[in-house]
């Protein structure tokens, strides 16, 4: 439950901070980046570590060629699934185009590494 907790603050902050670093990335107030958080929060959890354990095996050999940067893309692509499906499920959310959540995905993704390495 606590790591639930924490992805879902993870999010939520991320969320907060994503319009500040990307253009096209528009969420409207505090209470639509809780709402999104949660709803990354449990996406992540029922979808999450499918997804990665589906890639994973689908790219595995450039996994394996490309090591730690080969695991970050494939996070950041999850995450871009993700945050495609909390943009269309939670109002206040808006990407304008596919090229913002990617890099909205990749910041995010950023984010929870540097979070990971520091807690």
């Amino acid at each position: 439950m606590g790591s639930f907790v924490a992805s879902v603050l993870g999010f939520a902050l991320g969320l907060l901070l994503l319009p500040a670093m990307i253009r096209g990335v528009r969420i409207k107030g505090t209470g639509s980046a809780l709402r999104a958080g949660l709803v990354c929060g449990i996406l992540s959890v029922v979808l999450g570590k499918l997804l990665v354990a589906l890639l994973t095996l689908v790219f595995l050999l450039p996994i394996v060629l490309t090591g730690p940067f080969g695991v970050f893309a494939v996070q950041a692509f999850v995450n871009a699934i993700l945050l495609g499906l909390t943009a269309r499920i939670v109002d206040g959310l808006e990407f304008e185009r596919t090229r913002s959540v990617l890099w909205a995905a990749v910041a995010l993704t950023a984010l929870q590494t540097i979070a990971r390495l520091l807690l």
